[in-house]
């Protein structure tokens, strides 16, 4: 079956299932209801499970959080039944379902977050603040529409802790996936869907809050969840699942966007809704500034470390390849030598790989196409060494391999493997551009100490002398 027949398959038997529960809630009583609500939840756990194994996805981590949270907030649905109760009828004991309740919404946000980060790494700080602004939004939502009602229904502080964890987690997620949905092509059917569970789930909350009394012992805010269940086991056993934890390969991080105005616009936004109500004479809302800092500063906290990885990443490698930069392979190279002195195994080689014709193709073609083969070979000579082995960018079309353990046949070897991989054609905009590589490799066995650029400059006489001969052979 292929994937677009699967995508189909997967729709319209969510349609039919949805049709079925919809018939459900308009002629079953509240009991049924609630075994439906049930069924739902143990459906989307077991779809997510299925689809991990049908497409093989790779890296399973969002998808077991989703599991474990479909199976907590399931647990709290079979509290009540096993209670003997449906909505409007009471509560099963606090003790058992609150914590239940909370954490399956807390998995929920830490899958989203896992997934977002691992299909963007390029935006990773852009997503978390989305994420922080969809909680900073939740604020005021809560404040001035869900909080006065909730009031009104004389919850306690239980009910008003489920209910404001709830919006804060669920427009947290919305926030994130809506950052993703702008910045990524991946299948839009399963996005679809995951925005169908989202929007389902808060409109049962809604349901339940805005509508007071009448909501809980309405059949909506049950029907709702249920559809959020079985949209978000739809989008898990939709074959776009692989394509929401693919981390996007690209070898060249963009400049860190601080943008510390907008996230701490988003941060002051919390306490302002919180602590509005004393301009009014009532009192400040605790749980409002206690329950969203505590979701949104650990955010901010993660998207402070990414930029600081991002900052040293760009200290230490090239902008345009992703490779390691002249400096930082200079480092390394310093420290094996000096391991190696001291007695360190093995030998160390240095092969110098400079680009012949890249200066036509680009007084041809542009530097676009120059820059499209400077990609091209980081990709293919990091291909054609071995693991372990560093690749550095240090000029314009002039790269370094640094290996250790490599003899001069071995560092032989490995030259003319990077020389066969550059030279293969690269198709770029209906044109095949081509180059070929010159390379220079010097081995060092000695146990005395020697400087980077004196291997440098042997790998450069190596490399030239190889870059003459190719002439001598091109105007023969």
């Amino acid at each position: 079956m292929g994937t677009r027949s699967a995508g189909r398959t997967v729709i319209v038997g969510f349609a039919a299932l949805a049709a079925f529960l919809a018939l459900g809630y308009l002629t079953g009583d509240g009991r049924f209801r609630v075994c439906l609500l049930l069924l739902s939840g143990i459906l989307a756990a077991v779809a997510v499970a299925a689809g991990l194994r049908w497409h093989r996805v790779a890296d399973q981590r969002p998808w077991v959080l989703v599991i474990i949270a479909l199976l907590l907030l399931t647990a709290t649905n079979a509290a009540w039944l096993v209670a003997g109760l449906s909505p409007g009828d009471g509560v099963p004991p606090a003790l058992l379902t609150v914590p239940l309740q909370l954490g399956g919404y807390l998995f929920l946000l830490a899958a989203s977050l896992v997934v977002v980060l691992r299909h963007a790494p390029r935006d990773a700080s852009g997503t978390i603040d989305a994420a922080v602004w969809g909680i900073a939004v939740a604020a005021p939502v809560w404040e001035f529409l869900f909080r006065p009602r909730v009031l009104d229904a004389s919850a306690g502080v239980t009910g008003q802790l489920i209910a404001l964890t709830q919006l804060l987690v669920l427009l947290g997620i919305c926030g994130a996936l809506l950052r993703v949905s702008q910045i990524s092509d991946f299948g839009k059917s399963g996005l679809r869907l995951l925005f169908g569970a989202l929007v389902c789930t808060i409109a049962g909350v809604g349901a339940v809050h805005m509508l007071g009394t009448a909501g809980e012992r309405s059949p909506l805010p049950a029907f709702f969840f249920a559809l959020g269940y079985l949209a978000l086991g739809a989008a898990g056993l939709h074959p776009s699942i692989k394509q929401f934890t693919e981390p996007v390969v690209d070898l060249s991080p963009p400049a860190p966007r601080m943008r510390l105005g907008r996230l701490g616009a988003a941060l002051l936004l919390i306490p302002l809704a919180g602590g509005v109500g004393q301009l009014a004479g009532q009192p400040a809302d605790g749980l409002l500034l206690t329950i969203a800092p505590l979701l949104s500063i650990p955010l901010v906290l993660i998207r402070i470390d990414r930029l600081k990885h991002v900052l040293v990443h760009q200290a230490t490698h090239d902008e345009l390849t992703g490779l390691l930069n002249r400096r930082h392979l200079f480092t390394v190279m310093a420290e094996a030598i000096t391991a190696h002195a001291a007695g360190a195994p093995g030998h160390l080689a240095l092969i110098y790989c400079d680009l012949n014709g890249f200066k036509a193709v680009n007084d041809e073609y542009g530097h676009e196409a120059g820059d499209a083969i400077l990609r091209a070979t980081a990709r293919r000579i990091t291909g054609a060494v071995r693991p372990g082995d560093a690749v550095a960018r240090i000029g314009g079309d002039e790269f370094l391999i640094f290996c250790s353990g490599a003899d001069d046949t071995t560092a032989g070897t490995l030259g003319a493997r990077v020389a066969g991989a550059v030279a293969e054609p690269l198709p770029w905009n209906e044109h095949v551009l081509r180059v070929s590589a010159a390379v220079g490799a010097v081995s060092w066995t000695e146990r005395r100490p020697v400087t980077p650029d004196e291997l440098l400059a042997v790998a450069d006489a190596r490399m030239y002398a190889d870059k003459r001969g190719s002439a001598r052979l091109r105007a023969a």
